[in-house]
């Protein structure tokens, strides 16, 4: 894993790389905010693998239909969106 604090003047943290996950792969960060993220990406297995994980949610949820998601427990669901709230606030 890179160092989390990021250590060089152009290096990126990974917290700063999770915080512009969603943007990276929405394609909204200028090319040098998405180059800086590619290059860290290029050293760091652990982030890497974070963004598979993010990949792999956004097309599982892709497939989810109304009726899946009317399927899913009250409970489950006020949890599952709790933590996506949480994790947007980061």
């Amino acid at each position: 894993m890179a160092d989390p604090s990021g250590a060089g003047p152009d290096d990126l943290a990974c917290i700063d790389l999770v915080n512009r996950v969603t943007e990276y792969l929405d394609g909204e960060l200028e090319e040098s905010q998405r180059a800086r993220i590619e290059r860290h990406l290029e050293v760091c297995d652990s982030c890497r693998a974070a963004l598979d994980q993010f990949q792999t949610v956004i097309h599982l949820v892709g497939r989810l239909t109304p009726t899946d998601v009317a399927r899913i427990d009250a409970l489950t669901r006020d949890r599952l969106m709790a933590m996506l709230r949480a994790a947007r606030r980061r």
